[in-house]
């Protein structure tokens, strides 16, 4: 597979402004930047689609300090923190092949820019996110998107990439083995009484 078919992803964070600065001492800003110029594809996920952007204007300190940090600037967007904070399960559409999405919204901030024309999704009829004229770099406020099987088919198919994980049913089987991994190798009893007397002694102080 050639490289180029592949995504780099930025995930959520709860602290935006901090976790770009961080990724940036890091020198991955360069590695993402130089994997677009070679013709990759980006996708940012809430926090990580307004690392995208050109700028993220925090002007009421909701994160920390009061301040305003350029982005990595491969959306053509703005994002402003507000206090509002968005907290909700969503399905639409995903705009590029019409597959049916769900997820959810958790996030504080707007984004608003030319870029923003070319949604990702719909959402109740409702645009969200942006993406490049070409399509390679995108973004949306949604999390969860490829926990649908149906939409990370026709995401990776876009990248030539065949997917047939049924995930419901793969994400039981490895909780289940992690959870007798566990049981076979910890002693569950004790944790648990141990979390039982500190939870006695947290409540008799207070």
């Amino acid at each position: 597979m050639n490289t180029l078919d592949c995504a780099e992803i930025l995930p959520g964070s709860k602290s935006t402004v901090g976790d770009l600065a961080f990724l940036r001492t890091q020198g991955w800003d360069i590695d993402i930047k130089a994997h677009v110029r070679r013709g990759g594809h980006v996708l940012g996920l809430c926090g990580g689609y307004q690392m995208l952007g050109r700028t993220i204007a925090d002007p009421e300190g909701i994160e920390g300090p009061a301040t305003t940090v350029e982005g990595l600037g491969l959306l053509d967007i703005a994002t402003v923190m507000i206090a509002d904070k968005s907290t909700r399960l969503v399905r639409g559409i995903h705009c590029a092949t019409g597959t049916a999405i769900e997820g959810y919204e958790i996030h504080l901030g707007r984004s608003e820019g030319r870029d923003c024309e070319r949604p990702v999704v719909t959402i109740d009829g409702r645009p969200d996110g942006a993406s490049t004229a070409d399509g390679r770099v995108q973004g949306t406020y949604v999390h969860g998107l490829f926990t649908g099987d149906a939409f990370r088919k026709a995401w990776l198919a876009h990248l030539g990439i065949a997917s047939s994980l049924a995930y419901a049913s793969q994400i039981e089987s490895a909780l289940d083995a992690l959870a007798d991994h566990l049981e076979a190798h910890l002693d569950i009893d004790a944790i648990l009484s141990i979390a039982r007397s500190r939870q006695t002694t947290s409540a008799s102080a207070a």
